[in-house]
């Protein structure tokens, strides 16, 4: 079978792109750098390098695909580039190529107005589920652990976890490498017909801000978690250089986080990916590069 992958070699891709080349499948691997390309290719896989906001090439690349998994870029934030823009392009691209089948990384909060900047992921979902003739799947996972790493620098500096949540508040976690493996199923799913759910969540574990200082302290580093308010949050977020509607969407997000019961409420009544990758797993991965 013919699949086209948007995500290059990322976090998540690099995980699975060798499972399906492995299982003789064609893959076309789309990136937007051009040095990017024979690692790729080095994998066995076909590098198509270009942007994933370019239609025309989109649609080219697509063309005789039996199976098409989308993803976004951090440019569908930004005020240039909107989730719906996005969607409009895949959407189009998609009919174009005569493809039948697609998976879309989506999110947990696309279900919620009240998520905040998670609820963009919507558009894309509901811009896709508008093709006729074709079998769309969407993937939702929930929060990643690999962002728990931009706490390292000020953990060196200060001693020091500054979050807008409860340290007692139960979060859901999720790892790249768990991500991957149920996008790897659902492709499976797809390519042999199975009759499938519309939506997959994805969860490796659940855990709150104390658990995390926890399994750190078991790594030998010490945290001390702070609680600061959204709005100090989106105070830093904009001196960070964020545009101000994104980190006020980044705000929103947080504090509905303090209702875990009804931002996981679709995923704890679902049949969600439950992943192998745990908290204290991770607290190990991050040691070894808070420590290099």
């Amino acid at each position: 079978m013919k699949i086209t992958l948007l995500g290059s070699l990322g976090n998540i891709n690099r995980h699975f792109i060798p499972r399906l080349i492995a299982d003789g499948h064609e893959v076309t691997v789309i990136t937007s750098r051009p040095e990017g390309a024979a690692a790729i290719e080095k994998l066995g896989a076909k590098a198509a390098v270009g942007l994933n906001t370019d239609l025309d090439f989109l649609s080219r690349t697509f063309t005789g695909s039996d199976l098409v998994y989308l993803m976004i870029t951090g440019i569908a934030f930004s005020s240039a580039t909107s989730m719906s823009d996005l969607a409009k392009i895949y959407s189009q691209a998609i009919k174009k190529a005569d493809v039948k089948k697609v998976i879309n990384l989506s999110s947990v909060g696309a279900q919620s107005p009240e998520a905040g900047i998670l609820y963009e992921y919507h558009a894309m979902e509901d811009g896709l589920d508008e093709l006729t003739g074709v079998t769309v799947k969407h993937i939702r996972p929930v929060g990643f652990y690999t962002n728990l790493l931009t706490e390292i620098a000020l953990l060196k500096a200060q001693g020091k976890i500054f979050e807008a949540i409860s340290p007692e508040t139960m979060r859901a976690w999720v790892h790249p490498s768990d991500i991957a493996d149920a996008v790897y199923n659902r492709i499976n799913d797809l390519l042999t017909d199975k009759a499938v759910s519309k939506i997959k969540h994805v969860v490796s574990d659940w855990a709150t801000g104390t658990d995390w200082v926890n399994a750190l302290g078991t790594n030998n580093i010490s945290a001390q978690y702070v609680t600061i308010s959204v709005e100090d949050l989106i105070e830093n977020f904009v001196k960070a250089g964020l545009p101000k509607v994104v980190a006020d969407g980044f705000g929103q997000m947080n504090q509905f986080q303090q209702s875990p019961d009804k931002l996981y409420q679709e995923i704890k009544s679902s049949n969600y990916h439950h992943g192998k990758v745990k908290i204290n797993d991770f607290a190990k991965e991050f040691a070894q590069v808070y420590y290099q």
